[in-house]
């Protein structure tokens, strides 16, 4: 998959969750979300959550493909086991980066 093709996916969920999010502020009350969009909702912070994981864990600051960094795979992995036992995305955050930080 090229870049390009990477950066309209994500740039295009994140889109979506920006409607999603604003449309409950907007005051336009009578305009309703299909309901196959209103499922999509349910999803959306875990959507966002492994966006960002999964591009820190496999890329590094300067943009470079994974280099064998293996504690930021051990670290998402605990964190996507937390994630799936406590259902919380402040504790998969706080257990994520602290198992990070005592690997690194």
């Amino acid at each position: 998959m090229s870049y390009t093709t990477i950066h309209i996916l994500i740039w295009t969920k994140s889109g979506m969750n920006y409607v999603f999010r604003c449309s409950m502020f907007s005051g336009l009350k009578f305009l309703q979300i299909p309901l196959w969009l209103e499922e999509y909702k349910k999803f959306a912070p875990t959507l966002a959550l492994s966006e960002i994981v999964a591009a820190s864990s496999f890329i590094d600051e300067n943009g470079v493909p994974f280099s064998g960094w293996a504690s930021k795979i051990y670290a998402a992995l605990i964190a996507s086991c937390i994630a799936l036992l406590t259902r919380s995305i402040m504790v998969t955050i706080v257990v994520g980066l602290s198992v990070l930080w005592l690997l690194g």
